[in-house]
């Protein structure tokens, strides 16, 4: 990272991040030296220690071929808020990112059901939408659930504006944001 002061270090800070982006883009290495990259939904959790990533794919398939060759992976998440009628902090938009190494691992339901169903549970949660139980379902989705384990010390993650808060983190861009900002800076 080139613009240190960009750089998000606090772990909740990063939880509040990852909360507002909806696609991840998984890079995986390919057969002839170019980098594989395709974009998923997703759904984490974050411990003391790890980045968990739980993403959903078929059984058959370019990505299925290329993890069973080799399941490292480097996952980037990003957005990015445009303000063209408004200045956010002085500024027209807001860029943030994060990134993350690790190794993915397929799992199927049949194999282990209780970290496939809590991946599956995560996807919709994460995604802000409601569960939609396997208990109701007549049949198990015949899918795999990708998890992918990244230590915190192979996590980065930077912000156009710095972050003091999780709040901070969840209302750039808002028109309340703005208008308190603009309040705070102008007393308008």
């Amino acid at each position: 990272m080139r613009r240190f002061e960009r750089e998000v270090v606090d772990y909740e800070l990063i939880k509040a991040m990852l909360k507002e982006m909806n696609i991840a883009n998984i890079g995986m290495n390919d057969e002839d030296g170019f980098p594989y990259v395709v974009p998923l939904s997703f759904g984490f959790e974050m411990t003391d220690t790890h980045l968990n990533i739980y993403t959903h794919f078929m059984k058959v398939g370019k990505k299925v071929d290329l993890l069973k060759k080799d399941p490292r992976v480097c996952v980037e998440f990003s957005i990015f808020n445009d303000f063209p009628d408004k200045k956010y902090k002085g500024h027209y938009h807001d860029y943030r990112s994060v990134i993350a190494k690790g190794k993915m691992k397929m799992l199927d339901y049949k194999d282990d059901p209780e970290t496939w169903e809590k991946g599956y549970n995560l996807l919709y949660t994460c995604n802000h939408r409601e569960i939609k139980p396997l208990s109701e379902r007549k049949v198990v989705p015949g899918i795999y659930i990708g998890v992918i384990e990244c230590d915190l010390k192979d996590v980065t993650a930077k912000s156009e504006f710095p972050l003091r808060t999780v709040e901070d983190a969840s209302d750039v861009g808002t028109t309340e944001a703005i208008d308190a900002l603009r309040i705070i800076t102008h007393g308008t």
